[in-house]
């Protein structure tokens, strides 16, 4: 791209210490003026913004010293992975670093999750724990009332979120639940709705967050249960 505009700007004695720190690691050593260009441009690319480019995985001179000591290492192990190790090798050696994401896209990716997605997950399995034992806490004759609701017509069971269009939030779902042993009562299940489900749950979550403030010492009633398990996602 084009070069087309003038900008200048001042910068401290330590920030221009580590662009040339930085720029003395690149192999062509580019000018100061190219390398800020360069950083400015890879900061935009790493969180998004207005960039068609895809992820360019490569490592400084120092770095891949790193990868090729430490694939020596993984050499010794018992039960390695020799494709990992002679691609990491190989890429190293022939400077195929683009080769790396594609072989091994689940390490070297580039997805966080955001706080709003963990948020959101978090506050429905907070919801769908109090109507799982809300629903339990009832008599036999209450449970029977709810369920025979046509909208409802089951004893209430989480049943996570969609794989396909809420693949986020059903990865962190999984995560806390499996890995870090948190909403314990879910462990287990697939999680996976197959149906598209963020809607519902957050106009469900509304309804339910004056309710929770009101849970001390006693379970999601009856009538609490019957208005958020007849909530539509429209």
């Amino acid at each position: 791209m084009a070069k087309t505009e003038r900008f200048e700007m001042r910068l401290s004695e330590d920030i221009l210490e580590r662009v040339d720190l930085w720029r003395s690691s690149r192999e062509d050593v580019p000018s100061r003026s190219e390398a800020i260009r360069r950083l400015i441009e890879q900061s935009l690319d790493q969180v998004g913004v207005g960039s068609s480019k895809t992820y360019e995985f490569d490592p400084t001179p120092p770095e891949r010293l790193q990868l090729w000591m430490l694939s020596e290492i993984l050499k010794l192990q018992k039960g390695h992975d020799k494709h990992d190790v002679d691609l990491i090798q190989g890429a190293i050696l022939g400077g195929h670093f683009w080769a790396l994401p594609w072989e091994m896209s689940g390490v070297l990716h580039r997805h966080t999750d955001s706080q709003a997605a963990l948020n959101l997950v978090v506050d429905t399995l907070d919801m769908w724990s109090f109507i799982e034992e809300g629903y339990e806490s009832l008599s036999e004759t209450e449970k029977a009332k709810l369920t025979s609701l046509p909208d409802i017509g089951h004893p209430p069971s989480f049943i996570g979120f969609d794989g396909n269009n809420e693949a986020e939030m059903l990865s962190i779902a999984r995560f806390l639940i499996e890995k870090l042993n948190r909403f314990e009562r879910f462990k287990g299940r697939s999680l996976n709705s197959h149906m598209p489900r963020i809607s519902l749950y957050r106009n469900m979550i509304a309804e339910f967050e004056p309710m929770r403030a009101k849970l001390i010492g006693r379970e999601l009633g009856l009538s609490e249960l019957t208005k958020l398990l007849t909530i539509r996602s429209w």
